[in-house]
């Protein structure tokens, strides 16, 4: 055998060890790939999303390619990821844009590609068709849970402010929008204020604090996000008012369960959210095996109180 064989025979055995020693020297995997680019990750709702999935992805037999900015109002790296989606060749793209009107060049990149988008937690804001649908909860249901439990449990002539309003995450504006309706069908509440919101909860917590100041005799919040429900735990809380304001709040968060159960909070209303990356994954996927694409999806939404909790046994 010449010295170039032995060569070969050697260099080749040191390939096969170092693959089965470390698994990390193995080439990428080759699966096909979808790309999932949320708002922010490590919260409880983006969780969800991705194992709804990468469970859709797995059955299909693709990998999904999850990255998300750290901050929920970080438009510019939301634009990158996607621009690496497409670099990278994902041959679909599930999206929760940060700032859809800033997005819409770009998310129209893809659909000229003929590269279908399913955007989630809000309405896709380029019109549906072909190539781009939308899987978001039903806003004017969580606003009807939000408004039937704040009337269940006000005295007649209380006063309700909504706090969160975000043209970031144009959910809450929507929210607020039917809240508003929901409320004025009766004169039993008046609301008295609607304050702007944030991604940030030391901020939230700002702006939920001015709203109390103003208005001292105000006996509920109906809070359109998470990061406002926070916020406005820790304004009630430090001022010492836990037992005088109903607290209605959207969205799950890390402490919402206990937050219920020790009644910093009345209730919250939250969205399947692990259903909602499914059915998005899910979409895209059929899109992607010839089917098409179906029309705008809603998921359901729940109302979820301290009593809820105690009936259904959750610990």
């Amino acid at each position: 055998m010449s010295s170039r064989s032995w060569i070969s025979l050697v260099l080749g055995a040191i390939s096969g060890l170092a693959l089965a020693v470390f698994p990390a020297f193995q080439p990428r995997s080759r699966l096909p790939e979808i790309a999932f680019i949320p708002r922010t990750s490590g919260t409880l709702p983006t969780e969800a999303m991705h194992r709804g999935a990468n469970r859709a992805a797995r059955e299909a037999g693709f990998r999904l390619y999850w990255n998300a900015p750290t901050r929920e109002d970080d438009v510019d790296r939301q634009m990158r990821l996607m621009s690496k989606a497409l670099h990278d060749g994902a041959r679909g793209l599930i999206m929760a844009p940060t700032n859809g009107s800033a997005l819409i060049s770009k998310i129209n990149e893809f659909v000229t590609r003929q590269i279908p988008v399913v955007v989630v937690q809000v309405d896709t804001p380029i019109p549906a068709g072909p190539f781009i649908t939308s899987v978001a909860p039903d806003q004017s249901e969580v606003s009807r849970l939000a408004a039937e439990r704040m009337l269940g449990v006000l005295d007649s002539g209380a006063a309700v402010a909504i706090v969160g309003l975000d043209r970031a995450a144009p959910e809450t504006l929507q929210r607020a929008r039917d809240f508003v309706k929901e409320i004025s069908r009766q004169t039993a509440v008046k609301i008295v204020a609607q304050q702007h919101g944030t991604s940030f909860v030391a901020e939230a917590e700002q702006n939920v604090g001015e709203v109390l100041d103003r208005f001292p005799h105000l006996g509920a919040l109906f809070a359109v996000s998470a990061t406002a429900t926070e916020g406005a735990i820790l304004a009630i809380q430090r001022r010492g008012l836990g037992n005088r304001i109903v607290l209605v709040g959207c969205d799950d968060y890390l402490s919402s369960l206990s937050d219920l159960r020790a009644r910093k909070l009345d209730s919250v209303v939250i969205p399947d959210n692990e259903q909602m990356g499914y059915l998005a994954a899910k979409s895209l996927l059929d899109e992607i095996h010839g089917r098409t694409l179906p029309r705008p999806q809603r998921i359901g939404v729940r109302l979820v109180t301290r009593d809820s909790l105690e009936a259904q046994g959750t610990r």
